[in-house]
Order: structure tokens, then C-alpha cells, then sequence
């Protein structure tokens, strides 16, 4: 969470978008779509765990939620480019980059990386700012993903570089008339 937290900020700081992607389902659990093919918990209760204060697998925690002038985008698969508009902001934004975090690093983070990279982005995986369900899916994807289709970085490197961009860079939603919960 420190990393994720740092980085945060000094993308805001520095005006540089901060997006976060999350999933999303029906109450009935029928849009999961080929989920449901992978999956024979389809059919399960829904509701989250009690042991999880009421969070499921898909809310973003207090801790990094977005702030007014950033933007959440919505999902049903593991890439953060399919069936959302993703692409299109990261265009009206004018990015030609993009710097991946989040879980898990051989499921979304990836799926989401090889579509940037097939887009035509250029890629930066944060190291420490995405993880796995075991180290060692962690480990291999992260350096499958740096030999074919992203630079993967630690987030001293990645902190370090955003310090040295010029502030302002982008045309950010202004956030007027926006609840936050972290600004």
C-alpha cells in the first residue's frame, strides 16, 4: 500500500492522470460472462465475506481511493482496455504511456499490459507496486512482461522519474462537484 500510495501522489502532485480500473457485476452475477465457463462459483452468494469488512475482491480500499480529478473506470475482464473507455481517455488525455500497478500481476496487470503494448503504448510495470496469489507467478510474469512488452521498474525509479516532469502536463477533469475521499 506505501507504494501504491506514493505513487499517487506524486502523480497527482505533478498532474499526471491517476486511473483506476475495477471490476463490476450485476447483483445476479449473470454478466460474468466466459467467467462463468472458468468458474463453477457463478451461482454463489455474491456478498463479500465477513472477514473482509464488507469489501469485496473489487472495491478499492480507503487507503488509495481516487480523488476528485482522478478516473475510475469500470471492467468485466481482466484487461483494463476491454469493453471500457480506456483508450479513448488515455487519448483525450494525450498519453502515449502508461504505468501499470495492481493486482494480480499474471491477471490483470498483464492482460492490461499486452493490450497497452498492443496499442502502442509504452509500457512501465511498477515492481513492487503489483502482486500475485504466490511469488513465483509473480516473478515469472513480471520478467516474461519485461522481455516482450514493458519496461518493469521498481517505484524508487518510477518516483523518480515522474519528479522530473513539468507540472501541468495534461488536461485533467477539473473534479467540480466530485466527493473524495482522499483529497
Amino acid at each position: 500500500m506505501p507504494v501504491l500510495q506514493k505513487l499517487i501522489a506524486i502523480c497527482r502532485a505533478k498532474g499526471i492522470p491517476v486511473i483506476y480500473t475495477t471490476g463490476h457485476r450485476g447483483a445476479d452475477n449473470w454478466d460474468s460472462g466466459s467467467w462463468s465457463w472458468k468458474s463453477s462459483r457463478r451461482g454463489e452468494d455474491v456478498a463479500p465475506p465477513m472477514d473482509t469488512g464488507g469489501l469485496d475482491g473489487n472495491d478499492i480500499v480507503a487507503e488509495i481511493a481516487p480523488g476528485s480529478r482522478d478516473i475510475l473506470v469500470y471492467k468485466q475482464k481482466p484487461s483494463g482496455f476491454v469493453g471500457t473507455p480506456l483508450a479513448s481517455y488515455l487519448q483525450l488525455l494525450g498519453c502515449d504511456s502508461v504505468i501499470v500497478t495492481g493486482t494480480t500481476t499474471s491477471g490483470c496487470v498483464r492482460a492490461t499490459v499486452l493490450d497497452a503494448f498492443s496499442l502502442n503504448f509504452r509500457v512501465t510495470v511498477v515492481e513492487d507496486g503489483c502482486f500475485d496469489r504466490a511469488q513465483a507467478n509473480h516473478a515469472i510474469n513480471l520478467c516474461d512482461m519485461h522481455a516482450k512488452y514493458a519496461n518493469v521498474m521498481p517505484s524508487e525509479e518510477v518516483v523518480n522519474y515522474l519528479s522530473t516532469l513539468s507540472q501541468g502536463m495534461f488536461d485533467l477533469p477539473s473534479g467540480a462537484g466530485m466527493a473524495t475521499a482522499a483529497e
